[in-house]
C-alpha cells in the first residue's frame, strides 16, 4: 500500500468558520481523503460513518486528516480529524473500507508436503477486509511450492502455509560440481538431506567421503573445492 500522506483542507473564507462546523461536510471531506489514499486500488469502496448528531464543533479554518494511530486503510477503521486553525478540537470518524479482490483457495483437500500445481488452486472473489492478511492473490506465489500443513478444500491459501519446493531429496543421486581455477569438475554422489534451492546439502560420494555444497534449481550441487 502506498505511503500515507496527511492532507490539510482549507475553508472557503475567513467568515465561513465563524459558523459551527458542518458535520456532513466533514464526513464528505474524510471520504474524499480516504479515496485519495486508495487511488491505486480502484476496486475499493469507502463509507464514512456519522458523528453523533448532538456533537457541536466550532467552525474551523484548517483541518488535518490522518489515520488514527494503530489503524489501517481496510475494513472498519478510524480517521482522525484535528482542527489546526480557528478552533481547538479533534475527533475520530469511523470509516468502512471494502476492497473486492480475486484470491485463491484449495480446490480440494491437500496434505502437508504436497507440491502445488495450478489445478490445486481455485479462484474466488471476496472482500479483502474479511480475508486473512496473507491470503494468496497471485497464483505465481503458490504454484511450485509445497504445503507446510494440510489444507481443507475451499480454504484460503495463505503465504505462511507455503514452503519452497525441494530441488534435492534425501537419497537422490546428484551431480556434484567442483569449480577450481575456472574449471568445472563433476562427480556423482547421494544426497544425505532434502534441500530447497540455495540451501546447503551434504553429499556422499565414493565409499565414505562426504562433501557439502549449495543446491541449485536444476538439482545439481555446487561443492566447495
Amino acid at each position: 500500500m502506498k505511503k500515507l500522506c496527511s492532507l490539510v483542507f482549507f475553508g472557503c473564507c475567513a467568515a465561513s468558520y465563524a459558523a459551527p462546523q458542518d458535520n456532513d461536510a466533514l464526513r464528505r471531506e474524510v471520504e474524499a481523503w480516504v479515496r485519495l489514499q486508495l487511488a491505486t486500488m480502484p476496486a475499493a469502496t469507502v463509507k464514512a460513518g456519522q458523528l453523533d448528531s448532538r456533537l457541536r464543533l466550532d467552525g474551523c479554518a484548517l483541518r488535518d486528516i490522518q489515520l488514527a494511530p494503530g489503524q489501517r486503510l481496510l475494513g472498519n477503521t478510524q480517521v482522525r480529524v484535528r482542527c489546526v486553525s480557528g478552533a481547538s478540537w479533534a475527533v475520530n470518524l469511523p470509516v468502512q473500507i471494502s476492497q473486492d479482490v480475486a484470491y485463491y483457495v484449495a480446490a480440494r483437500p491437500l496434505p502437508a508436503g504436497h507440491a502445488l500445481a495450478a489445478t490445486d488452486l481455485q479462484l474466488q472473489r471476496g472482500d479483502l477486509a474479511q480475508l486473512p492478511g496473507s491470503v494468496v492473490l497471485d497464483p505465481a506465489q503458490a504454484v511450485g511450492r509445497t504445503l507446510g500443513s494440510a489444507i481443507s478444500g475451499g480454504a484460503p491459501v495463505r503465504a505462511e502455509m507455503l514452503r519452497a519446493a525441494n530441488v534435492i531429496r534425501q537419497g537422490q543421486r546428484v551431480k556434484l560440481v567442483f569449480r577450481m581455477d575456472g574449471i568445472d569438475v563433476s562427480n556423482e554422489g547421494v544426497a544425505l538431506n532434502n534441500a530447497t534451492e540455495g540451501q546447503m546439502v551434504r553429499v556422499r560420494f565414493g565409499a565414505t567421503q562426504i562433501v557439502q555444497g549449495v543446491a541449485r534449481a536444476d538439482g545439481t550441487v555446487d561443492a566447495a573445492p
